[in-house]
């Protein structure tokens, strides 16, 4: 039930995120998916044209006198109609009763003007928002409707031929157009040489320059008609409208249909459906085109089976992570349902981590982590609900869980957790601690249903609100660049923004405990593990620094452990730049000075040298229990760490090797000339004494 209502939640919030994206690419000015629409609209056009009629001659006659002309041959040789496009009549009376011409003639873009021509029908045709042709309408006029100069011309031959039908089309219906240049065309010449062409036939006489854009290109005005005149005629109106454009939101629901029912099980099978699907639409829309005479706009619904069915696969599980049950996986299985019967819920706990979570294992599971967490398993209680978490986030309480798994709930939490259901596009599950600036809070990206730890700063904080916009600009600028840094031993920044005055910073989840819990003397780690953690840490450090990233804030607060995966990872990079450059305006030093570089206290600028003369301290700190510099006030402190050496950090702890003694004095350095210039150079000290030792 709980995986039903899941994917119900993911295929309404895909449909409806892609709606959104696809109603955006109708919007003006740049109106895409009409554009892409009338695209493929003119492309089917040139797939299987109907010939042109044969009874149809187009002559280009420019003046007046050339059309008096016209006219007389017209009759001799018993033409069966002439129209004309040009607006300027014969000064005098045609010597035919034939003719037909523009009553009504474009002035613009918006507006029209009205001619001598007594007979006939306005020559004005709205172009589509790309500025092809492809329709004919009615233009309303001050004395009622004006019909078009084809739409005139055919109801004139079908009332001479009795056993003429016309069938006038709807205002949705559009032109189906033959192949350009394949009516019959003559020039005035011609028209003298050979006025026999003329026997029985439609003539249309204008000027022959192509000024009209169409679905088969550039066309003059008397082959406009001539293809509207066609269509009136024989009836090649391609249906289209509301109906039509329905049944192109239809079919791509019933392609989409797969997906929202989770049939297909990995992302490259809902690729190549999602392939397939657009596929489908475009031969649906061909088919129905040359086939069955409609017009299928499927722009629009190939966008959103696209933007949804991303949206789907993205939230879909990894192909690893998929229900694909091995006889491994089920003999392991099988162990650890008989290790927590049998009470043994670690070994049980040990050989799930084996087993690749799916749906159908989140409840046993989930009561599993239950059962460690009250016999004060806390750290493999946090591991299983981390593993459910990344199955499913919303499943159960498991967001809560996880972070009181992981973390103490910040003082006053329950009270002051009063935070919007979201923040930007996430939502906020529970908060995991609160700093000086804001909260950090457990959140779900529901674009792809991935955890995140979310840091909101609230940069206004101690702030004149003059600059605050070039400080969020280089809140985001700095944020961005920290975020491209990828490291094994850095949190991972996702995303960085602005919502509600407020910025924020989405990075991974992480489990495990600040450093800073195990640098009291009664909580020390072992002095390798400390070793391998800090010398981690200075390669950590070696790769941001050659990116040109400071971090200006190591402490062992900013450093997470996680003893169960054995996982080490610095966070907050690039951010205390930031809320150090506006908490220095109101006089407050920013962070533990404690863990601060003489040139740092100093005002004076910062590079790599005072990120490893913090970790330094740090190393100190966790070796010791005790700090290398303090003072009884700030101003003590900050004399003590310019000019006083530290103490010996083997005079602290006799039980330390002695090589340490060199390591952490080189790290601690007044003159950043004397440190470590890299942080691979600490690193490589560390390990050779530890090579040594070993």
């Amino acid at each position: 039930m709980d995986g039903f209502h899941s994917l119900s939640r993911s295929l309404i919030e895909a449909a409806a995120l892609s709606l959104l994206a696809t109603a955006l690419l109708y919007l003006p000015p740049a109106q895409i998916a009409p554009r892409l629409d009338g695209w493929l609209f003119d492309t089917w056009s040139k797939l299987e044209p109907p010939p042109a009629p044969t009874d149809i001659v187009l002559v280009d006659v420019r003046t007046p006198d050339s059309l008096t002309t016209l006219a007389k041959l017209a009759k001799r040789h018993s033409a069966r109609l002439l129209i004309t496009t040009e607006s300027r009549r014969p000064a005098t009376r045609p010597a035919t009763d034939l003719w037909i011409g523009p009553t009504e003639v474009a002035l613009g873009a918006a507006r029209s003007r009205p001619t001598q021509w007594p007979r006939g029908g306005h020559l004005w045709f709205p172009p589509d928002v790309d500025g092809v042709i492809r329709a004919d309408q009615e233009l309303i006029g001050d004395r009622g409707p004006i019909p078009s100069l084809p739409l005139y011309a055919a109801r004139v031959l079908a009332a001479d031929d009795p056993t003429a039908t016309l069938t006038e089309p709807s205002p949705n219906q559009r032109l189906r157009f033959s192949a350009a240049r394949s009516f019959l065309a003559l020039e005035e010449r011609q028209m003298l040489d050979q006025p026999e062409l003329l026997e029985h036939n439609v003539v249309i006489a204008g000027s022959a320059d192509a000024t009209h854009a169409t679905p088969v290109g550039l066309v003059s005005s008397p082959e406009l008609v001539a293809h509207m005149l066609a269509n009136y005629r024989e009836q090649r109106w391609l249906g289209s409208g509301p109906f039509t454009a329905l049944c192109g939101w239809c079919l791509a629901l019933l392609l989409l249909a797969p997906l929202a029912a989770g049939l297909l099980k990995t992302r490259g099978a809902t690729a190549s459906w999602i392939g397939g699907s657009i596929l489908a639409l475009l031969g649906a829309s061909a088919l129905g085109f040359v086939g069955l005479d409609l017009w299928l706009p499927i722009a629009g619904p190939a966008a959103w089976l696209v933007v949804a069915g991303a949206l789907l696969t993205l939230r879909q599980r990894p192909a690893h992570a998929v229900t694909r049950v091995t006889e491994q996986d089920t003999a392991n299985l099988v162990d650890a349902r008989r290790c927590a019967a049998a009470g043994r819920l670690l070994e049980a706990w040990g050989i799930y981590r084996r087993v690749a979570p799916n749906a159908a294992l989140l409840p046993e599971l989930y009561d599993l982590a239950m059962t460690l967490a009250t016999q004060d398993h806390q750290h493999e209680a946090a591991e299983l609900y981390y593993r459910i978490a990344q199955v499913d986030g919303r499943y159960r309480d498991v967001a809560h869980r996880l972070v009181r798994s992981n973390h103490p709930p910040p003082s006053g939490a329950e009270e002051a957790f009063t935070a919007p259901e979201t923040l930007g596009r996430y939502q906020l599950l529970e908060p995991i601690g609160r700093g000086a600036t804001g909260y950090v809070y457990l959140a779900r990206d529901p674009v792809i249903n991935r955890i995140v730890a979310l840091k909101v700063v609230d940069l206004s904080f101690d702030y004149d609100g003059v600059e605050l916009e070039s400080l969020s600009a280089s809140f985001l600028r700095e944020a961005s660049i920290a975020g491209g840094l990828n490291h094994a031993n850095i949190v991972t920044i996702f995303d960085v923004g602005q919502a509600e005055g407020l910025a924020y910073i989405a990075m991974e989840y992480l489990r495990g405990q600040h450093l800073s819990d195990f640098a009291t003397p009664d909580r020390l780690l072992p002095v390798d593990t400390v070793l391998d953690l800090l010398g981690r840490a200075a390669t950590a450090l070696d790769y941001a620094h050659a990116h040109n990233v400071v971090h200006r804030d190591i402490k062992p607060a900013n450093i997470m452990y996680d003893s169960v995966s054995d996982s080490l990872k610095i966070t907050d990079f690039g951010i205390a730049k930031l809320i150090d450059a506006n908490r220095t305006r109101t006089g407050v030093v920013l962070g533990t000075p404690a863990f601060m570089s003489p040139e740092q206290l100093e005002g004076k600028n910062v590079n790599g040298h005072t990120d490893l003369f913090a970790l330094g301290v740090s190393l100190y700190q966790l070796l010791t229990g005790h700090l290398p510099f303090r003072g009884a006030s700030m101003t003590k402190l900050m004399f003590v760490i310019a000019n006083e050496p530290h103490q010996a950090v083997t005079a602290v702890r006799a039980d330390l090797p002695k090589w340490l003694d060199g390591v952490i004095d080189r790290a601690l350095a007044k003159n950043p000339a004397d440190r470590f210039q890299t942080g691979a150079e600490m690193a490589a000290a560390v390990r050779q004494g530890l090579a040594k030792a070993a």
